[in-house]
């Protein structure tokens, strides 16, 4: 693995443009002994991120029919609900892929994911250019639910509209970290949080190494 040293990085202010220049899936060293790298990832070679949502909308799914079955046990709507249930989920399926494609479409293929480690914990943000696509797709969803009656919707979009562009854990509130390589992701979970840590292939072991020996109050499992 190769280690470049870097007196320091400022992720808060770099383009995808200064990103590239300075060096994708590459490990740097800072000199207060922080870890960076800047993760390219391809959304439609690596499906990760894509299964992770399919899981969230299935558990959804699968909570709403529970509830539905119960409330409906003894009527005789139970069949129509559940056939209405059906089409909004293969509707909502169909948004999703499309959304992923339309993501990659802007990204232009690349989706810029900045890490910094240190010993006290790990942090992601977006490239600045990526995640002012990111909150303009987020606000132009809420208006779209806001024109439609969903109200749901509305709050979800304003929500990710004002999203940080920096989520953080800290190692000692680190509930569990779920490593899969073939997919070069290290789960980094706290309560109700769960970072998605993509790295390069040839620092995978040094980064899951680190990360591990830190989190001594994690469950740690791979595969």
């Amino acid at each position: 693995m190769d280690i470049k040293n870097i007196e320091s990085l400022d992720p808060g202010s770099l383009t995808s443009e200064e990103a590239r220049e300075l060096g994708l899936n590459v490990i740097f060293l800072e000199e207060d002994g922080t870890y960076d790298w800047i993760y390219c990832l391809k959304m439609l070679q690596n499906l990760s991120m894509f299964k992770f949502v399919l899981k969230v909308i299935a558990i959804t799914y699968a909570i709403i029919i529970l509830s539905l079955l119960f409330l409906t046990r003894d009527s005789g709507n139970t069949l129509w609900a559940l056939g209405i249930l059906g089409l909004v989920f293969l509707a909502v399926i169909l948004i999703v892929l499309f959304s992923f494609w339309l993501v990659d479409k802007l990204f232009k293929g690349s989706y810029m994911l900045i890490y910094e480690m240190n010993n006290e914990g790990i942090a992601f943000s977006q490239t600045t250019d990526q995640a002012q696509i990111t909150r303009a797709i987020a606000a132009t969803s809420a208006a779209a639910s806001a024109a439609g009656g969903n109200v749901g919707g509305v709050i979800a979009g304003t929500g990710l509209s004002m999203r940080p562009n920096s989520y953080r854990a800290d190692f000692s509130k680190v509930r569990s970290v779920k490593g899969k390589r073939s997919e070069n992701l290290i789960w980094v979970n706290t309560f109700l949080q769960y970072l998605m840590i993509y790295v390069p292939d040839d620092a995978y072991d040094f980064v899951w190494t680190y990360i591990t020996g830190r989190c001594v109050n994690a469950r740690i499992s791979s595969k």
